[in-house]
């Protein structure tokens, strides 16, 4: 009896098999990795609309939205120094971290339960909170992957300061433009507060900020972005696609918006390491240099100036830019708790319009 011939596979088949399924997995890995990121961008602008409609809920509980303080006592800066965030955690489901707070001394905490006046430096310090917080997901975009310091109590969104200067922000000689970013002239979203510290004197404080303060309109007006964490591999200051993830240590100047931005643009490669590591370190901490604010100077994606104009850092005077590891553009919630993708082409005075609360500007695209 003939037994039939058992047939295999050759050499050469079975390479062109391997090649037939390399190809396909060559084609397949960027669909994946773009469902993937998709999906991490869907989750950020998941965070930042939750942000933002916390802040929508403490309004409706106290009338304001949520300040941060910009300084305090030299000895004590870090601990009486908080930001926005950490008066928000009861409205993200972070009643425990918001619980564990240790306040020196212990004033009134505004909480729905208080039955006390509405005090915002009731606030007078948070040092568990500081020294023990841990990274919440809430306050971290997931396409960012980047880590400061330790990454323990990293974060990556900001809320939004304005622009330096009133409009018109290309400038006017009769009147000149109004200069901001002092005490009590911001004109964004973020209202910060001087704890006592009366470095630049005493009750020079910002407006808090309610939606009676938006007469731009809630949905014209930006409320938080995010931004990226400095990757100390990526550290060339002229090359403008590595611009996004440093700060840089050094003043711009200007008569107008539009100057403080050229100025700014124009340093070059006046890259500092003093500073640029501090961004994103730490949510509870409400200092200008750690990124709890950013300014509508700077397009999406620009580099970032670390302040403008004098020095005065605790005046919440940033030039730090919105900027994303996301393709495309950068994620920024605004006032109406809407969530929009912003393109790093878009016009500079429709992005300067929507930094400004109280401009007046027309915004046309």
């Amino acid at each position: 009896m003939t037994r039939p011939a058992v047939r295999g596979f050759t050499l050469v088949e079975l390479l062109v098999v391997i090649a037939i399924i390399g190809v396909l997995v060559a084609l397949l890995l960027p669909a994946v990795q773009a469902a993937r990121e998709a999906a991490r961008r869907s989750s950020c602008s998941n965070n930042m609309k939750q942000i933002a409609l916390a802040q929508h809920n403490y309004s409706d509980t106290y009338r304001v939205f949520a300040p941060g303080s910009a300084w305090g006592p030299s000895s004590t800066e870090r601990y009486q120094n908080w930001s926005e965030k950490v008066m928000l955690l009861p409205f993200l489901e972070q009643r425990p971290n918001y619980d564990s707070t240790t306040l020196v001394p212990t004033p009134a905490k505004p909480s729905p339960n208080d039955s006390r006046p509405y005090d915002p430096f009731g606030w007078q310090g948070n040092a568990n909170i500081q020294t023990q917080s841990i990274k919440l997901p809430i306050f971290n975009c997931p396409s960012n992957t980047t880590e400061a310091a330790s990454g323990r109590a990293n974060f990556t969104y900001a809320v939004n300061c304005g622009t330096s200067h009133a409009p018109p922000h290309l400038g006017s000689t009769n009147p000149a433009p109004a200069r901001l970013g002092d005490w009590g002239k911001t004109n964004g979203m973020s209202a910060y507060m001087d704890y006592g510290g009366c470095i630049a004197g005493c009750g020079n404080n910002d407006p808090m900020i309610s939606f009676a303060s938006i007469s731009d309109g809630s949905s014209n007006t930006a409320f938080y972005s995010e931004f990226v964490i400095a990757d100390t591999s990526k550290n060339n200051p002229n090359d403008r696609t590595q611009q996004k993830y440093q700060v840089y240590n050094h003043w711009a100047t200007g008569a107008n918006t539009a100057e403080v931005r050229a100025n700014c643009l124009a340093q070059g490669a006046n890259f500092d390491n003093g500073r640029w590591q501090m961004r994103g370190v730490g949510w509870a901490w409400g200092f200008m240099g750690t990124g709890q604010v950013y300014a509508h100077n700077m397009l999406p994606n620009e580099r970032s100036c670390h302040i403008w104009d004098g020095g005065h850092d605790w005046y919440g005077r940033s030039l730090m830019s919105a900027s994303s590891m996301h393709p495309g553009g950068v994620n920024v919630a605004m006032g109406d708790g809407s969530v929009r993708n912003v393109a790093p082409t878009i016009n500079q005075e429709v992005w300067w319009a929507l930094g400004t609360r109280n401009g007046g500007e027309s915004i046309t695209q």
